[in-house]
Order: C-alpha cells, then structure tokens, then sequence
C-alpha cells in the first residue's frame, strides 16, 4: 500500500497534535483529476476532528479548526472538501464513532451481516476488515458466516467486548507486510471518505499481494445524495475528505481497476455501499451531471436557511433547558455551526465512551441519556431523523416528555 493511503487510513487524533495549515486549495477532482468544479458552502472553521471527543472543557475549547470548501466535480459528480490538508489529521485509540450502542444501527448491521455471509458463501472463509474501528462489526460477521476475521486499526482497543474465536485485531495499517494474507472478503465501511486520494488508495489495495481476482471488496460510504436532497448537512466535517455520489464511487472503483458486482444505498438512503472484484482499469468519463449540479447550486442558500432556522429555534428558548441527541459528527457540527448552539445543555449519546466527555470546539459535555432524568428538559434536538422513535421511546422510559424537534 502507498504511503499516502498509508497515512490517511483511521485511526484518532496525535498526542503531539497537528500541523498547522498551510491554506492551500485543490483545483482538480480527487476522483477523476477534471477541473471543472463549482464552489459551494464553505466552512471557516470546523473541528478537525469530531470523533476525537476531549477530556475536559479547556482542551476542548484549544481544539485546532480547518477550513472546509464544499467543491463539486462537474466532469464525474464527486463532491470534496478542496481545502483538505492530509497531514493534519492524525488517529490515535481516542478516536470514537462506534454506533453499535443504537438497537436501530444493530440491526441494521445485522441484516448487513447477514446478507454478506449469503452472497458470498463465507463460511470458512477469511475476511480482512480495513479501518475495523473498535472491531465491532468483524466480529459479528464473523460470528454469523463462520469465517475468520482479521481487522487492522490503529484505534481498535483490546478491552472492547470479549474475544471472538477466529478473530484477531492487528493495530497497524493493512499493507504489503501482510503479504501472506489471502483474503476471499475485503471489508471497509466508513473509510474512503477520510482518505486523501482514494484512487490510490484502491489501487494500492487491488495491487497487494493476497489479493485474487476472485477477491470480493465490500466499501460502504455516506451518500451525498442524502446531505444534499435530504439536507442532511450536519455530515460534512473535516475529516471527510470526499463525499461519493453513486457515480463517483462507481468511478472511483472503475478507475482502480476493479470491476462493480453491485452498488446500492442502504440505512435510509444515507449510505452508499459498492461490492466489486478485480479488474482491467477502465478509466472515468463524465457523466450527466446536471440534475446533481442543480442540487448543489440550490444546497447553499437551503443550508443557509436551515442554520437560520434552527438558530430561531434555539433563541426562542431557554437553551439550559434544551439537548442535542448524536454525540458523533452530526451533534459536534451542529453545536459548532448553529447560532446559539453552543449555549445549550448538554449532547446526549448512548455510546458509554462519548459520555463524560466534551465536544471539540464548544466544549459541550457529552452525557448519558439517563443523566436527564429529573431535571428541566423543555426540548430535545435529534440529529438523526432515523433514531427519532428509539430516542422518543427511551425518553418516555426516563418519564418526561419534551418537546421533539429534527435538526
């Protein structure tokens, strides 16, 4: 694997802390090298990264900003952040956007779980899961085909959940040092997006050693689709580099030299995900992008719209007494865009290892949800619309019922 995909695999933020930037910009696409771009949203200052949760509220407020450029390729659709600096972005064990805490996220996983075993008959098999995280969904996987799971990342700590047989966890990058390796099932979800220049990044896999040509490699991404039809603009942070629309991770692949076996969307339409095997190269050409580019020259002026009302709503009441339910990307962005946000109560998060934490740049504390009960909540803020009847349920189990809104 290339050094640059090297460095710009997951992991969490250095304890030395990044560089500072250098202000420069991309003038060509990171998926096909076109230059025909148009200028969206930009961002001054967001939170390099928002995963990477600080320990108390001084660190959290000295936490270092980037510059986020919304660009769109005209040429094959892909949407990037053109003001993306690789070498300020650091992972380390700190880093932590584990959703498996969610019933609705488990069983989403589950289903997916399931349907990879199907398809490709995994049972005895040996899946390599890059950028595995905390190694949650490995391990379930696993668990449900019967195959043996290996899972490289930085930020995978030995203390999380018990041991699964036939799984192991290796905290170092998947690369040519691993050349004995032979996969049948190449996993990453939830990976492309943070890296530099993903082309390479997937020849550098298709060009590894262990690698077959009946190798299968699963890549599930957020759909920007979603962020710009749904307005779900709470997930464009910083450390996303790329945002695929189908035809940009189509391409992406295509150019890498892999051929598509199949390509969807999944969880509500805000994932894209891609299964392919190794191919001839078969290099981009532009697509038809005049229904996307009208999406983006609209997607300014409803963002503006949206921040403004929700900024409204805030200021309308006490923001003491309101929380913002997503302690992951889309609560840190909100509390650090939205007018006022930065004054409410508190971000509620299921997930044991947000709590008790604070959120870069605002240093808003992360709480559990149970922290809630008996005290003035007049209004709850849901990040994802999808959890919205989980989170009404548990709220109704703490016995209060606030007021509901979606960001």
């Amino acid at each position: 694997m290339t050094k640059q995909a090297d460095r710009a695999q997951m992991a969490c933020l250095k304890a030395d802390g990044p560089t500072q930037s250098t202000g420069s910009i991309r003038t060509d696409c990171l998926v096909c090298g076109q230059r025909n771009l148009l200028n969206s949203v930009l961002f001054e200052a967001l939170p390099l990264l928002c995963n990477a949760l600080c320990a108390d509220a001084a660190s959290a407020r000295a936490a270092q900003t980037g510059r986020f450029a919304t660009t769109f390729c005209l040429g094959c659709t892909h949407v990037f952040n053109a003001s993306f600096e690789e070498n300020r972005i650091g992972y380390t064990q700190s880093y932590e956007n584990s959703l498996h805490y969610s019933p609705r996220f488990v069983a989403f996983v589950e289903t997916l779980a399931e349907r990879l075993s199907r398809t490709y008959a995994l049972s005895g098999k040996t899946i390599v899961d890059i950028g595995c995280g905390k190694g949650d969904f490995l391990k379930r996987l696993s668990l449900i085909s019967g195959a043996q799971g290996i899972g490289f990342d930085k930020s995978f700590e030995d203390n999380r959940g018990g041991a699964v047989p036939g799984v192991r966890f290796i905290k170092d990058w998947f690369g040519d040092s691993y050349a004995d390796l032979r996969p049948d099932l190449v996993v990453c979800r939830q990976v492309l997006e943070h890296i530099a220049e993903p082309v390479k990044f997937l020849r550098a896999l298709r060009a590894h050693p262990g690698i077959a040509p009946e190798t299968v490699f699963f890549f599930e991404v957020p759909n920007v689709l979603y962020t710009l039809r749904d307005m779900g603009i709470w997930d464009l942070i910083y450390e996303h580099a790329s945002y695929f629309t189908p035809a940009s991770l189509n391409a992406a692949f295509e150019t890498a030299g892999f051929r598509v076996l199949d390509a969807g969307t999944s969880f509500g339409d805000q994932y894209l995900y891609i299964e392919a095997r190794p191919a001839a190269p078969k290099y981009a050409t532009s697509v038809d992008s005049r229904e996307i580019e009208m999406l983006v020259r609209d997607f300014e002026r409803a963002y503006r719209d949206k921040i403004e009302r929700l900024g409204d709503y805030i200021a309308r009441r006490n923001p003491q007494q309101i929380v913002v339910w997503g302690g992951g990307s889309k609560g840190i962005t909100f509390v650090n865009v939205v007018p006022g946000a930065d004054r409410i109560r508190a971000i509620i998060d299921v997930n044991p290892h947000k709590q008790g934490r604070f959120a870069p740049g605002t240093a808003t504390p992360i709480l559990a949800p149970e922290a809630l009960r008996g005290q003035p909540v007049e209004s709850i803020i849901v990040m994802n619309p999808l959890y919205r009847e989980e989170i009404t349920s548990l709220v109704a189990e703490l016995g209060f019922t606030p007021e509901i809104a979606v960001a």
